[in-house]
């Protein structure tokens, strides 16, 4: 009778002692990696197996700022705390940066000859400070035809992206003599100031004669022929145009060498 009595006790204290127990919280993992750009999520069921009524109980708190201006932090590693009652579990969390750039650049390129092409036209789109680098080094800018180039883009992460591009240099501009237009008129013109010149000259060496000889002697010592090239000084009031002005001449003085007195007075 005694050992019936006590049998009954212990199956209705089991239960009692079952519920009394306090649930412990269970991680999954004790380490989680985030990818830049991410917010750490601060959700009791991404770091524990618990039922859901037992998870609504859990405080969840991370160290971790966001960057400025940013609604995620930076890349590094950073602690979640979960606390039920008076224990804590922690969980790591590391923020990486894994995605290479976004090269935001054209297929082909074309610079003018001797010109290299601007940098500045190639870009990238990333989340952490960026590098593009362009390896032309087997593009000749001062001979034409088309080369293969290298874009680089690189983040602070050394996350690299490379995409090849065409360089086409264009052909060398070479200047065009300008023609002259009225080539004739400006022939005649020419031609006309030339006689002037030489008829303006011829009167004045024949003045410069006549006042110590005679005409007859003053042509001998002329040294002025048809062709010669003689330095006359414009008169700007003698300017005159005719052919309805395609042509036009203008007269001048002209003075003698000495060498011409010193010839006709040692005679």
């Amino acid at each position: 009778m005694k050992r019936k009595i006590v049998v009954s006790l212990m199956i209705l204290m089991f239960p009692m002692l079952v519920g009394c127990q306090k649930e412990t919280m269970t991680l999954k993992t004790d380490s989680v990696t985030v990818e830049y750009g991410s917010s750490i999520s601060v959700k009791a069921e991404d770091y524990l197996k618990n039922e859901k009524d037992f998870l609504d109980k859990i405080e969840v708190a991370v160290n971790a700022e966001n960057e400025k201006e940013k609604d995620y932090p930076k890349v590094g590693e950073y602690e979640v705390l979960l606390k039920y009652d008076n224990t804590t579990k922690k969980v790591k969390v590391i923020v990486k940066d894994t995605v290479a750039p976004k090269l935001e650049i054209k297929d082909k390129y074309e610079v003018e000859y001797n010109s290299k092409l601007d940098q500045k036209e190639l870009k990238a789109n990333d989340l952490s400070k960026t590098t593009v680098t362009l390896d032309d080094s087997k593009v000749n800018y001062k001979k034409t035809g088309t080369y293969k180039a290298t874009v680089i883009a690189k983040d602070d992460s050394n996350n690299e992206t490379k995409k090849e591009i065409e360089i086409v240099v264009k052909e060398e501009k070479k200047e065009t003599p300008t023609k002259k237009s009225n080539t004739g008129s400006s022939s005649s013109s020419s031609q006309s100031k030339k006689s002037s010149s030489k008829g303006s000259s011829s009167a004045n060496s024949s003045q410069k004669s006549n006042s110590n000889s005679s005409s007859s002697k003053s042509n001998k010592y002329s040294d002025v022929g048809v062709g010669d090239s003689i330095e006359v000084n414009d008169d700007p009031n003698s300017y005159y145009e005719f052919n309805d002005g395609a042509n036009w001449s203008s007269g001048g003085s002209f003075t003698p060498p000495d060498s011409w007195y010193d010839d006709y007075y040692n005679k």
